[in-house]
């Protein structure tokens, strides 16, 4: 009976392996959305923090006022990037205060960026090299300054 658990339970790790779209090192998928909250872009050829959020998630939203803080600490050397799959209508209000300075908001409507990235939980961020390579992924509330310093 264990032998049997223990296979199937490297069956199921190994499946999931397979399935991650996103492997530190390597190049990561093209950011497909929409639109961009008030048509702000993150500047074009820094580092960004993907973060993949929905208003309906608690942690996710809770998570906006610590990446507002990494944003204004690291603004010149990193974009924020709030990826959201619900209606500028419905989420506006929610994550507008807290986008400023390089701290964006993209529209991915058709849900392509979180295939894309298989997100499997929320908030999910991927630290992105100005190359397209991925430094880092996990929740972003884990995300230090350091481990954040240390990947620029």
């Amino acid at each position: 009976m264990k032998r049997i658990f223990l296979a199937l339970f490297l069956l199921s790790w190994t499946l999931g392996a397979a399935s991650q779209n996103v492997a530190l090192g390597e190049k990561t998928p093209d950011l497909k959305v929409k639109s961009w909250l008030d048509d702000r872009m993150p500047v074009p050829g820094r580092t960004f923090l993907l973060v993949f959020f929905h208003s309906t998630s608690r942690p996710a939203v809770e998570s906006l006022a610590h990446l507002q803080e990494l944003g204004r600490k690291f603004g010149d050397r990193v974009n924020v990037v709030v990826v959201v799959r619900e209606s500028p209508e419905a989420v506006g209000g929610i994550v507008r205060p807290y986008a400023e300075g390089n701290l964006t908001v993209a529209f991915d409507d058709s849900g392509r960026s979180f295939a894309a990235y298989d997100v499997q939980y929320l908030p999910f961020g991927v630290l992105v090299s100005a190359k397209g390579r991925a430094l880092w992924m996990g929740n972003p509330r884990q995300l230090t300054e350091a481990i954040l310093d240390s990947n620029l």
